[in-house]
């Protein structure tokens, strides 16, 4: 089963789905660590796209139970795999709080470098403050829309504005229940075909 978590940045998808892999006993991914070389500092040299891609479907095609952390718009081949959709939605003002202070927390300080590091920073916090209004080849509402429609997979709609460790045990209750239809309705299918 692939779980993709989505959500713009700083709505809560990286520790959303840490939270999940562990209680669901899954592995967990970050999208961007197959989309960006990985550079010290981090964020700095984008993978191709075909590589991106070979990458990340090599990862699906190897895991049984696989939470997806992040945004899967620039990979549409892996839409298909896609069995269950949990997309965060929070407010943009307290995302960009959030992005700011794990930036800091991280010890990273990307405003006060010089450079490519700064500038690569400015830009990721203008892509993060446009999400609701970028186009589809952007992290955005729309590509996300894109990737709901595409992937036909149920989807777990959740707010995110409060604290997002107060609202986990509440979305694994949801994913386990979503879980639980979706093996109930392969087996319903399975045992239709071989009549």
């Amino acid at each position: 089963m692939i779980i993709h978590v989505m959500g713009a940045s700083g709505s809560g998808t990286t520790s959303l789905g840490e939270y999940l892999a562990d209680k669901l006993d899954f592995e967990v991914i970050e999208s961007d660590f197959y989309k960006w070389e990985q550079t010290i500092p981090e964020f700095q040299v984008m993978r191709d796209i075909e590589e991106s891609n070979r990458l990340l479907m090599q990862k699906i095609k190897s895991s049984s139970n696989l939470i997806i952390s992040g945004s899967l718009h620039s990979n549409p081949i892996t839409f298909q795999y896609i069995d269950l959709i949990i997309y965060l939605k929070c407010p943009t003002k307290v995302r960009m709080e959030r992005i700011l202070k794990r930036d800091r927390e991280l010890g990273r300080n990307s405003l006060e470098c010089d450079g490519e590091v700064k500038e690569n920073f400015l830009g990721f916090l203008y892509l993060a403050r446009n999400y609701n209004h970028l186009g589809v080849d952007k992290r955005s509402k729309r590509s996300q829309k894109v990737v709901i429609k595409e992937s036909h997979a149920p989807v777990i709609y959740v707010n995110t504005n409060k604290e997002i460790y107060k609202l986990h045990e509440n979305i694994l209750k949801k994913v386990k229940k979503t879980i639980k239809k979706l093996n109930k309705s392969h087996i319903n299918e399975h045992n239709y075909d071989k009549r």
